[in-house]
């Protein structure tokens, strides 16, 4: 072999083998990230204060639609366990079905202030963000809760959040733990659960231990107004022309010196009847969003998979100590497969839950998953992986919530209006 080819070689399964150990590290941080926060329930401080002595809060619930259990996610912000909050709630349009809904709900909390603001400001193409700019401006309090309509979480997990501003005042954001549940047994929902609950939690925790750089995920994120206001001085309204709202945000508090934080909860989403073509086409329109927001990241990623990774560590560990190649991977595959149901098991047992007689059920221990239900929604998930990267690559338009866009290089977005 030519000296130039075999010191090319050399270098090339070096950094193979490089990355092969540090995804295993990040994998091990991550293991350790879920066991040690998720499976216990910690008590919250600012919960017992006086009135007089806690932060208000305004909890934000952007509404479109019905989604699955839609009334018990809504509700679980009007049951949580702290002594003063509001609930605002927004839509776009009055014919929205989650009117009439969210009506009944809030009148079954009398005790709760809310209320319901209909008509969205138009300021750009995020409905999200027009969704929610009215109820930003007319918050009582400084401190924000913004929580999808989709999600559920549990009592406690407001007195938490609080807990972690008080106890760090570099804190300017704590945000939480995506976690799908599958309640309807079609492909599209297992696999979104399988992701959530495997790659994505250990992955997401670990980065957020480590902290090297923002990851933020808009499912569920407090912040104060005023530290928004002091990064972008027209507040959520500068975030509308971004589609992902969640990781602007979550960047400007960062470049500002602000760091997140997660608590050990998570933002619960039963999901319902998803088809596998609305998983895949999903996973592939966050992934065109993301390849402008953290390119590094997204370009690497196919690299932090099971499959990939593995060919990496097999083909390196061959060429530099002559372990066999098969042997290797698939004791891979196995190890990766266990650490991912473990972590499954671990979430899908809701140990971090204040359980009582109004917790869902998708939000109690999760029965009926067999090991071979398990194994073949994994395989599914690991082997669409880079199928679902390489088309997302090639492409910028999505469509997210029956509207079609063009993600632009700057990572704002256009909607395609024909």
């Amino acid at each position: 072999m030519p000296s130039a080819v075999y010191v090319f070689v050399n270098v090339l399964l070096g950094v193979f083998l490089a990355w092969y150990a540090l995804v295993c590290l990040v994998c091990s941080i991550g293991y350790y990230t879920l066991k040690t926060k998720f499976t216990k329930l910690a008590p919250s401080k600012s919960s017992q204060y006086e009135i007089s002595r806690v932060q208000g809060v305004t909890i934000l619930r952007p509404l479109k639609g019905i989604d699955a259990e839609f009334e018990a996610c809504i509700s679980s912000a009007f049951e949580q366990d702290y002594p003063k909050f509001e609930v605002i709630l927004s839509v776009e349009e009055p014919s929205d079905p989650a009117v009439v809904v969210v009506k009944r709900i809030m009148a079954q909390y009398p005790n709760v202030p809310s209320r319901l603001i209909i008509g969205a400001a138009p300021y750009g193409v995020n409905p999200k963000v027009n969704n929610l700019i009215r109820g930003y401006e007319e918050a009582m309090y400084d401190l924000l809760w913004v929580f999808d309509s989709n999600c559920w979480l549990t009592s406690g997990a407001l007195g938490r959040a609080v807990d972690v501003f008080e106890q760090n005042p570099i804190i300017k954001l704590v945000h939480h733990l995506p976690l799908c549940v599958d309640i309807s047994g079609r492909w599209g929902s297992r696999l979104d659960e399988m992701f959530l609950a495997t790659a994505h939690a250990k992955f997401y925790s670990a980065i957020n231990t480590v902290a090297i750089a923002p990851c933020v995920t808009g499912k569920s994120n407090l912040f104060r107004k005023s530290d928004l206001n002091k990064v972008e001085p027209l507040g959520i309204k500068g975030y509308a022309k971004y589609i992902a709202e969640d990781q602007q945000i979550g960047d400007g508090l960062w470049q500002a010196g602000g760091r997140h934080a997660m608590t050990g909860d998570a933002a619960i989403q039963p999901v319902g009847s998803t088809s596998l073509s609305s998983y895949f086409f999903r996973r592939m329109r966050w992934l065109r969003v993301r390849k402008y927001l953290v390119r590094a990241a997204t370009l690497v990623e196919p690299m932090t998979e099971s499959i990939l990774c593995g060919v990496m560590g097999a083909t390196a560990l061959h060429y530099f100590f002559c372990v066999r190649w098969w042997l290797f991977f698939w004791l891979h595959i196995l190890f990766w497969a266990i650490g991912d149901y473990w972590i499954y098991s671990v979430l899908h047992r809701h140990d971090n839950v204040e359980f009582n007689a109004k917790t869902p059920y998708f939000a109690r221990p999760k029965s009926g998953v067999t090991i071979l239900s398990w194994t073949i929604s994994w395989i599914g998930r690991e082997v669409l992986a880079l199928p679902i990267w390489i088309i997302a690559m090639y492409g910028t338009r999505i469509e997210w919530r029956n509207r079609l866009f063009y993600i632009l290089p700057d990572a704002t977005a256009a909607e395609i209006k024909s």
